[in-house]
């Protein structure tokens, strides 16, 4: 079928969670499908591996959340209906483009990669089948923001855009099939929005590329991965630094700790410059020799909704992780079992200078997460999920 997919942007190259979710479920995807992707970006030759997709690739209107501009920006949509990251997202020349495209094509379906952007084919839903892509639940997310903020003008701000989402995420019941990552979000998207059809298409990992490796491994070394231009990776690795990493440092002196991805913003920077044995590294090329040669795999987030990659990444490569709970939120796994699950400060400290102290007691916690990735989580079995959610739209 011709399925036209709107995203936020290019789905390459392949460096935060939700461009490895949707490069991958899109080149599976396209082998039995005719696929147009509409997005921003500054380039349009194609997706790697991907010869049945067409990529159109529009000038981005978002603003860099720095300066004037933005900061104006923000203060003004104090007055707006719509919630800030859909406003920020939005432009009249992607919607008259997907217009245009509708009217010049006989599409099956469009598929919508983030909430956002349904307001460039909001005039569609209803007339024809549509399918939205929930990577997360929005409204949790800020909602987890407001419990974790201190700042009272922060505070004040995240409630606000909170309870926007909470309003604006409800469009979710116009799409013919709403996919979410994990149950939990599925659930939300049933009880509290009325959506009637929720499909859950879970996350997953290249298993072959995501692989045990024989290599060194580094007395008392912990490593976490992820985008750091992402919020709640943000708010977890502060959090591990500030409260965390200082309990496991007072037992194991020879602990260390490496952040490993892209864009991590210069508070950050400086705040692990003032603390001994903690690493930034900013983008690398390959972030498996860092999984591979640490001990621990740490999660510590407290914010986000849906699932991480970044456990199915590691469980892939045979590491022993430990996880705060919202870390591990919607993957089948169990503490004590495939992964460690702890949310108070002293309880992850402990934890994890226990798997420190003694790593080779924790070693069937990667064999069996390896195992759990083989049986559920690659991606092959993922985008057969996906085919039939598209299919099932168009009945």
């Amino acid at each position: 079928m011709n399925v036209l997919i709107i995203d936020e942007e290019i789905p390459w190259p392949l460096n935060t969670g939700k461009r490895i979710r949707t490069y991958n479920l899109v080149k599976r995807l396209q082998k039995d499908h005719q696929i147009t992707y509409l997005c921003y970006g500054d380039q349009a030759t194609g997706l790697p591996g991907c010869p049945n997709v067409t990529l159109i690739a529009l000038r981005s209107p978002v603003l860099e959340q720095k300066g004037i501009r933005f900061y104006g920006s923000l203060v003004t949509n104090l007055f707006s209906s719509r919630p800030y990251i859909v406003a920020r997202h939005y432009s009249q020349v992607l919607e008259n483009k997907v217009l245009s495209l509708i009217a010049g094509s006989k599409l099956a379906l469009v598929h919508c990669e983030w909430l956002p952007y349904t307001e460039s084919i909001r005039s569609l839903l209803g007339k024809l089948p549509a399918v939205l892509s929930a990577h997360n639940v929005e409204a949790q997310i800020w909602e987890r923001y407001y419990q974790a903020e201190k700042n009272p003008l922060k505070k004040y701000y995240i409630n606000h855009q909170w309870k926007k989402l909470m309003k604006y995420e409800a469009v979710a019941r116009e799409y013919t099939i709403v996919s979410t990552v994990s149950e939990p979000d599925r659930d939300i998207f049933v009880r509290d929005y009325g959506c009637k059809r929720v499909v859950v298409v879970p996350n997953g990992v290249d298993e072959q590329y995501f692989a045990p490796m024989k290599v060194e491994i580094k007395p008392g070394s912990m490593v976490f991965t992820g985008s750091m231009d992402w919020r709640p990776n943000q708010d977890g690795v502060k959090y591990f630094i500030e409260e965390v990493f200082p309990l496991i440092r007072r037992r194991i002196f020879n602990a260390t700790f490496a952040v490993v991805g892209r864009k991590p913003p210069e508070w950050l920077i400086h705040l692990a410059g003032r603390v001994e044995g903690v690493t930034i590294t900013g983008t690398v090329p390959d972030v498996r020799p860092y999984i591979a040669d640490s001990v621990l795999y740490v999660v510590p987030l407290r914010v986000g909704s849906g699932s991480r990659l970044k456990i199915l990444e590691a469980l892939a490569m045979s590491k022993t992780v430990l996880s705060t709970t919202v870390g591990a939120e919607g993957l089948a796994v169990e503490d004590g079992k495939q992964i460690l699950l702890r949310d108070k400060p002293q309880d992850f400290a402990d934890a994890a200078c226990e798997v420190l102290a003694e790593p080779n007691r924790y070693i069937s916690y990667g064999s069996a997460g390896r195992t759990l990735i083989l049986q559920s989580y690659t991606w092959d079995a993922i985008a057969k999920v996906m085919a039939r959610v598209w299919q099932s739209a168009c009945v």
